[in-house]
């Protein structure tokens, strides 16, 4: 086993070079600053890397994990065993003509805007302080007041597994923050297109500026947490009718914004601000912020929001789903 590991380490030395870490902590990349190591932690910066981290990894039948800037990441405490990918393609062009932008899915989201915004591009200002880059975003189909990543998207290019391809917009199959790369786990977002419009850049920077100052209030810059931990509630989506009718009689309907519920106010509800399980906490002006107060742990995460999730069940009779994925 010793030999098979020395033999794997110095092909991937041959093939990436410095762009691959052995054992490098998760911990350390993660904005909860939880993890163990990955055993074999690459950074594909275009699109050979990516396809030669798959293809190693299936011909020595090793784990394979993509991640992106690991904002939205739950890394287990014993560490990842395999390969794990970091998305850093950044390629950028964009046709002032057209005012198409095609960008590389490890681009990160925030920095992308603040270029669009100068050139007086507008379809992503309100997404402005959404941690994370562009793939994580089209995944999760993130979105933030009232601006959803799928809005001005044309199409995106895709390693399918087999072939690299085009997919279109409704190929995707968005929906509240989910997409079909979600069951589709082999496929991974290499690049995406997007159609903007003409706008006053200094509209634009203002809408964004004033957005993340929301945001800063919520989510300090120092504050170790993944953002909104749980997704919140589709009111249409409840089924069966009878659950439906059922839930609504239990919530102050004046709480319902855009056909959603907050589940910070469901949490609220069940007295979840303040809860802790070791170093893990939720916030105590926030039901749905869920933090690292210091030396957090990954079961201590699940802990919590498992204990947060019952308690939902138990009182609404919904399962709350959590925007985080767990690594």
């Amino acid at each position: 086993m010793e030999t098979d590991t020395k033999t794997i380490r110095k092909e991937l030395q041959k093939i990436f070079e410095k762009k691959v870490i052995f054992n490098h902590p998760l911990s350390e990349i993660t904005t909860l600053g939880i993890g163990g190591s990955a055993q074999y932690f690459i950074s594909a910066h275009n699109e050979g890397d990516i396809l030669n981290a798959i293809r190693f990894a299936k011909e020595h039948s090793l784990p394979f994990y993509l991640i992106g800037s690991a904002s939205n990441i739950v890394a287990n405490d014993k560490g990842v065993r395999g390969v794990v990918m970091q998305h850093s393609i950044t390629t950028l062009e964009i046709n002032n003509e057209t005012k198409i932008c095609r960008v590389g899915a490890g681009y990160s989201l925030l920095p992308l805007i603040h270029i669009l915004n100068k050139q007086g591009l507008s379809g992503m200002e309100k997404m402005a302080g959404i941690p994370g880059t562009v793939g994580g975003a089209i995944y999760g189909c993130a979105g933030a007041y009232g601006q959803e990543i799928k809005d001005c998207l044309i199409k995106i290019k895709i390693f399918d597994g087999k072939k690299v391809r085009p997919l279109t917009r409704d190929q995707c199959k968005f929906g509240y923050r989910t997409s079909i790369f979600k069951q589709r786990k082999n496929w991974i977002i290499l690049e995406a297109d997007f159609q903007l419009i003409n706008a006053d850049p200094k509209s634009l920077k203002k809408t964004s500026r004033d957005i993340m100052k929301l945001r800063a209030k919520k989510y300090p810059p120092d504050l170790k947490c993944p953002g909104s931990f749980f997704k919140n509630i589709v009111i249409d989506a409840i089924r069966p009718a009878a659950l439906k009718k059922q839930f609504l009689s239990k919530v102050d309907l004046q709480k319902i914004n855009h056909g959603k519920l907050a589940s910070g106010y469901l949490l609220e509800q069940v007295g979840a601000k303040g809860q802790k399980s070791g170093d893990i906490a939720v916030a105590e002006y926030h039901g749905n912020l869920i933090y690292n107060a210091g030396n957090g742990k990954s079961k201590d995460v699940k802990k919590l929001a498992n204990l947060l999730k019952k308690k939902v069940q138990k009182k609404f009779g919904i399962t709350l789903e959590e925007e985080v994925q767990y690594l």
